[in-house]
């Protein structure tokens, strides 16, 4: 059985079955995996492990290396129809200044890229207003001229605001592993370095271990292979090695193993993304099934000696189609 229980029979029983047995699938596992939400933050919403993986992210190195992060609530103040609370996997503010957005993607869904707008969006607007809060805390009838001038500097001003997306499925707008993404126009000019998407590909992340060099391997390696194994280097590294230590089945709380259960079996998102895929194939297959109609009328024409230009007009396929019969 699958330890993502997508199964063809799911709507013939219910959620709290499915739950339940892919609870205790995972118990069979030495690593919770990480590619499914609550692991991932188990694995990475910690201090120094967000500091490894930043670093190894954005390629610093000496003295640009971030030194510390300061982890902030997932939340967005920011309401949208959805069926769920808009949060974030792990939102932070690095010692140099960078607003983060880290997210592990399992399942792809339609209007992906839009999703990440949207997200982004939200995500740059709640940077935007905690960062005011710290420079515009001060009551308007206080301030010196300095003071607001100093205000009017930085009335629009934004923060920098990374989004680094972890998808664990292909992404055919990139053909590497990993891309960097920004506002460009159509010479490939840079509008600001303000805002950027890293966007990983983990179906295109094939390096051995053996080939794993950087820090950014290092938690790709095992972002995409600890859930798969009984065993998982920690490659020398303190920090990776409690990072590791923490996805442990047999010391993880029950309340992680059963909501990381709840992750792996379909959520409503992934519920509805499913109905869109039935209803596009019960499309297609009436589509498929009007044109093998289509096909027949005009061959059953063409073998009474009718004229291609009658048969055209009855049959509604192009001259190429009817010719190929």
């Amino acid at each position: 059985m699958s330890i993502n229980p997508i199964f063809p029979d799911f709507a013939e029983a219910s959620r709290e079955y499915w739950e339940q047995v892919t609870y205790e699938i995972i118990k069979t596992r030495t690593y919770l995996d990480p590619r499914y939400d609550v692991a991932f933050k188990v694995f990475l919403n910690d201090p120094k492990a967000l500091v490894s993986f930043l670093n190894g992210v954005f390629h610093l190195k000496g003295e640009n290396r971030i030194v510390s992060v300061t982890v902030k609530n997932t939340e967005v103040n920011i309401l949208f129809p959805q069926s769920k609370s808009f949060r974030l996997d792990i939102r932070a503010t690095t010692s140099n200044g960078y607003c983060i957005n880290v997210k592990m993607q399992k399942a792809k869904h339609s209007r992906f890229i839009e999703r990440i707008l949207l997200q982004h969006s939200a995500f740059m607007l709640q940077s935007k207003y905690e960062w005011d809060q710290e420079f515009f805390k001060e009551s308007a009838r206080d301030l010196s001229d300095e003071q607001r001038a100093l205000r009017e500097v930085s009335r629009y001003e934004i923060p920098p605001t990374y989004a680094i997306w972890v998808c664990d499925f292909h992404l055919e707008q990139q053909d590497d592993y990993c891309s960097t993404w920004g506002i460009c126009n159509e010479k490939g000019l840079t509008l600001t370095d303000k805002v950027k998407y890293i966007l990983y590909d983990l179906t295109q992340f094939n390096k051995t271990m053996e080939q794993v060099e950087t820090d950014e391997d290092r938690w790709l390696w095992l972002l995409k292979h600890a859930g798969e194994s009984d065993s998982l280097p920690d490659f020398n590294d303190d920090v990776i090695a409690q990072a590791i230590k923490r996805l442990l089945v047999k010391t993880a709380p029950d309340s992680i193993l059963k909501q990381q259960a709840r992750n792996m079996v379909m959520t409503e998102e992934e519920l509805d993304y499913l109905a869109t895929l039935k209803v596009r194939a019960r499309a297609e297959g009436r589509a498929e099934g009007e044109m093998n109609k289509a096909r027949e009328m005009a061959k059953a024409m063409l073998d009474l000696g009718d004229p291609i230009e009658k048969v055209m007009q009855i049959s509604k396929l192009t001259e190429d189609e009817i010719r190929k019969l």
